[in-house]
């Protein structure tokens, strides 16, 4: 005979020993870092629980000028905001943490922010400065730390990256475990000793991982990682090397370990640090803060007393590993930095690998730095720089060790993703139980089910300024057919009580055409007698219909540019009734 439901309810209570059944399926949304690198959010929905792991930025591209940085569309969350209890953060990265301001703004509620020590304190920099640390909790967690959140737990576990308390993610939820790795790699020898825990993922995937979402940015490289000890021993050979010479060092502000393992060289070779770059010092002040480094007070000097020592006793660390054009490094190379100038005497330490799109950019500066008479080392003469990212022996090994029922490749471009898949397929993963999102995707998963079942909102809102989300792509197609084809500006003077022409129509050009130049005069007088023409048709019992003359000097304007010199510039028209 067939039990009711609240027959059932009734024996499970009575029976605790009876599997729990779970009300609903687990929603996993993609609100950015999947098919791009940068923008990661994913956001956890069960019945009526939800949080989010990371709330990052990417940088604009070449199609977007003005921009500032880009972030998710958080509207999803805005519109669940009763539902959010809390944000996770697997590391500091801008890439992670970079939205959290405009994500808080956006949600206009008191938001539980949980992190590292470290994690928490960058995040709380970037809160500072929009105002918005008041409206956040911030709870610090910590290797095996394991919170409750409505219907999820989670446990934060240590991970090896390129920052300094970076964590995976076990999140429990009634329909099983999710591990979501953050960014990671594995070494066995990394600075300060903090070896990721592969001990307490394994016992995880003992226990039970119904879904796996793991990065993939070094997915395409074989092999293993280079350990961060690696980048230790080239540098301790490098300022070997530099006897009598200074040594300016650019490196990613956000690597504290590294920046306090060239703090420990330049005490061992006894010579003083001068540090330029505000987010260098940002990140340095930080780091202190918090206890990760220690910085004794004569360690540390200002560029102006640079000329009370030799050479042989200085280091500079800067930013500028990506060719930045306002970075210190950068302007160091134009000649454009007062305080420090390069010369035949400094060894150039570029400890970085040019992020992909930012090649020219890097070795533009690195043909500046030869030409002032420098030594430059960079990535391509000497292991100065590793990774922060698994390649593929240590995602096998991640895989291998957590043995999930699902996949779900994160943190790439779609390139990346597919490969990830192949990659857990020659480990005997079913290619049905894994699945590459695409941004805004839901995926939807059980012990019996696992599928993509609809969209949330999503894409990219662009940052300009004070400006959020105002900039779309009617904006950017103008700003891009600015820098190409310029602006004309047609300015007609009428009567205002007949709307005949006062004068003749005056033309302006930026970027479209030189007015000073000769072989542009016949093409300015063609424009003049096309505006002259299309006055007359917009008056009516002697009144002149302005709009729509407007429109259609513009229309008539583009066309002709269309047409003879293939340009299409924006035009604007403006007409004065005097």
């Amino acid at each position: 005979m067939r039990k009711d439901k609240s027959n059932r309810k009734t024996e499970r209570s009575n029976n605790p020993n009876l599997p729990f059944q779970p009300k609903g399926k687990l929603k996993v949304m993609f609100l950015g870092g999947v098919g791009e690198i940068g923008k990661n959010m994913t956001a956890f929905e069960y019945n009526d629980s939800l949080v989010v792991i990371d709330a990052g930025v990417t940088f604009p591209s070449n199609d977007m000028p003005g921009v500032d940085m880009v972030i998710p569309d958080m509207t999803y969350l805005a519109e669940n905001k009763q539902k959010l209890k809390a944000v996770l953060l697997t590391h500091g990265h801008e890439d992670h943490i970079g939205a959290l301001p405009y994500l808080v703004e956006k949600l206009n509620t008191k938001v539980d922010l949980y992190g590292t020590k470290l994690t928490l304190a960058l995040a709380e920099n970037k809160l500072v400065e929009h105002g918005l640390q008041s409206k956040v909790n911030f709870v610090t967690i910590a290797d095996k730390s394991i919170v409750t959140l409505g219907d999820f737990t989670a446990e934060f576990i240590h991970v090896s990256h390129s920052v300094a308390g970076s964590v995976a993610i076990c999140l429990r939820t009634p329909v099983g475990t999710v591990l979501h790795t953050g960014d990671f790699k594995v070494d066995y020898t990394p600075l300060g000793n903090e070896i990721m825990n592969l001990n307490r993922i394994a016992e995880i995937g003992k226990q039970g991982v119904l879904l796996l979402m793991s990065e993939s940015t070094n997915v395409e490289k074989p092999g293993y990682t280079l350990s961060e000890s690696v980048v230790e021993n080239t540098m301790n050979k490098q300022f070997a090397e530099a006897k009598g010479r200074r040594i300016v060092i650019a490196t990613f502000a956000s690597n504290i370990d590294r920046l306090g393992m060239i703090m420990d060289l330049a005490r061992q070779y006894k010579r003083k640090i001068v540090v330029t770059g505000r987010s260098m010092l940002k990140y340095i002040e930080t780091a202190c803060r918090v206890g990760h480094i220690s910085v004794e007070k004569n360690l540390i000097i200002e560029p102006e007393q640079m000329g009370n020592y030799d050479d042989s006793k200085i280091v500079v660390l800067c930013t500028g590993s990506q060719g930045e054009p306002m970075s210190a490094l950068t302007r160091m190379a134009n000649g454009e930095f007062n305080k420090i100038k390069i010369g035949g005497n400094d060894t150039i330490i570029i400890s970085a690998t040019p992020i992909p799109g930012n090649e020219r950019d890097v070795y533009n500066v690195i043909n500046k730095l030869y030409r002032l008479g420098a030594l430059v080392v960079y990535s391509r003469l000497a292991e100065v720089h590793v990774s922060g990212h698994a390649c593929q022996e240590e995602l096998k090994l991640i895989y291998t060790l957590v043995k999930p029922r699902y996949f779900i490749p994160v943190h790439g471009e779609y390139r990346h993703l597919k490969r990830h898949c192949m990659l857990v397929q020659q480990l005997g993963h079913k290619e049905s139980n894994c699945i590459i999102p695409e941004l805004g995707d839901c995926v939807e998963l059980d012990k019996n089910s696992f599928a993509v079942t609809g969209k949330v909102a999503y894409g990219n809102v662009m940052v300009d300024g004070l400006g959020v989300g105002d900039v779309g792509n009617i904006v950017l197609k103008d700003r891009l057919t600015l820098a190409e084809d310029g602006v004309l500006v047609a300015v007609v003077c009428v009567g205002k009580n007949d709307g005949k022409l006062l004068c003749e129509p005056q033309v302006v050009s930026r970027g479209c055409f030189f007015s000073g130049d000769t072989n542009a005069y016949e093409t300015i007088e063609d424009v003049k007698r096309l505006i002259s023409a299309e006055v007359p048709k917009y008056v009516f019992n002697r009144i002149l219909e302005v709009d729509s003359l407007k429109q259609s000097i513009q229309r008539t304007v583009k066309q002709y540019f269309k047409h003879k010199l293939k340009r299409n510039p924006i035009v604007l028209s403006v007409v004065t009734e005097i």
